[in-house]
């Protein structure tokens, strides 16, 4: 048996079709058209394929109970994380990826992609997966993706750090005849594209940071925004073994940085899936001229991945739960405080001056039922090909 190596950007990766309301994107949700040019000689136009709205994420954003340790309270105060979602649904044949880009009241973003569709299955009853319907076996497979993210930090005169977190073994100040390890950060500025390419190693944790060295908060803080990475897995296949892996260079890193430029313009093309062993872009050239990253315009590029065997609950299709990935970018000493702070959607609740009375702070958000979006006629076209 023979596994395919599919590069989605050749399959119509970027194609959006119509989202459903109620379903896809929540009653609530606006919709929007868009203009694609994929596989035709003319724009379609493709109907509601992309939504906005409002979501509470069912998650307080912060929050603090203070106990006065005599069986009540000295306060609370919380805020629940309302956040507002952009979405579109790529289908590439059988799969249909689920892109999110959330952004939080705290000046957190975060980009989010979920897994669903039906899975290829093969009549190989080797071991490269579990049997599944009609005699057939889910084969092993990852899927991986490779975004973009274009950060200016107050400019585009940046700087790229890892923040480590590092070991350390002194003398116990309080008992001199022993030993005491702790852990300690130690900031190391990245100063060339080879040295800001990450292949992840938990053996080395570390803050991934970028920054504007011009610009410091009110404690003097370089002011920045860092990437988290929560949807990494490595891959196995050998890119110096086996000449395929040229064509996917960027799925050895779980995060790159290199200098912007016009001439690199994406990490794949629509024509790698043509020829991976000389592919039109290979991603590995854009690491190996290893330019100057200090005090540039800088490019991160993210890599989210995850291995996949198949089991009989991926039939009929792949639920999303269990299969979404993500990373975060967060601001890292770019604000003086956190941002949410100066959101009315806060609550402050204090002990009353009668006993087992309380008051309540909302800070002039008004109470009663939550808005409701009226019903309205359920539509659902699914045309999309034809000139706009």
């Amino acid at each position: 048996m023979l596994n395919n190596l599919f590069v989605d950007s050749y399959w119509d990766v970027g194609r959006s079709y119509e989202l459903t309301q109620g379903i896809d994107c929540p009653e609530t949700a606006t919709f929007f058209n868009t203009l694609q040019q994929r596989s035709t000689k003319e724009p379609s136009l493709m109907k509601n394929a992309v939504c906005v709205f409002e979501l509470n994420a069912g998650i307080p954003l912060r929050r603090h109970f203070d106990s006065d340790f005599a069986g009540g309270f000295n306060f609370y105060g919380g805020m629940a994380d309302h956040v507002l979602v952009l979405r579109h649904i790529n289908t590439v044949y059988n799969y249909d990826y689920v892109y999110d880009y959330i952004f939080h009241q705290n000046g957190v973003i975060e980009v989010r992609v979920g897994l669903t569709g039906y899975i290829l299955t093969s009549q190989d009853k080797n071991s490269y997966g579990y049997p599944l319907y009609g005699g057939n076996i889910g084969n092993v497979h990852q899927h991986s993706f490779n975004y973009k993210v274009d950060l200016d930090i107050l400019g585009t005169q940046n700087r790229f750090e890892t923040v480590d977190i590092v070991l350390e073994n002194i003398t116990n100040p309080e008992r001199p005849d022993l030993r005491h390890i702790q852990t300690r950060i130690q900031r190391n500025l990245r100063r060339t594209e080879r040295e800001a390419a990450v292949q992840y190693d938990f053996n080395q944790p570390k803050y991934y940071n970028f920054y504007n060295e011009e610009e410091t908060n009110r404690f003097g803080v370089n002011r920045g925004y860092r990437v988290q990475l929560n949807g990494i897995a490595k891959t196995l296949l050998p890119r110096q073994d086996w000449a395929p892996m040229r064509g996917v260079a960027w799925q050895d890193y779980q995060l790159a940085v290199t200098r912007r430029k016009e001439s690199e313009p994406s990490s794949s093309s629509i024509y790698n899936q043509n020829d991976l062993y000389e592919p039109l872009v290979d991603f590995q050239t854009f690491i190996d001229d290893d330019e100057n990253i200090v005090d540039e315009d800088l490019v991160a590029w993210v890599t989210l991945s995850t291995h996949h065997i198949p089991h009989s609950e991926d039939f009929p299709t792949t639920a999303t739960a269990g299969t979404q990935m993500q990373f975060f970018l967060r601001p890292f000493n770019y604000y003086d405080e956190d941002p949410s702070v100066g959101s009315s959607n806060a609550i402050l609740i204090t002990p009353g001056e009668k006993s087992g009375s309380v008051r309540v702070e909302r800070f002039g958000t008004p109470t009663g039922p939550a808005c409701v979006s009226e019903q309205s006629p359920f539509r659902y076209n699914g045309t999309w090909r034809g000139p706009h």
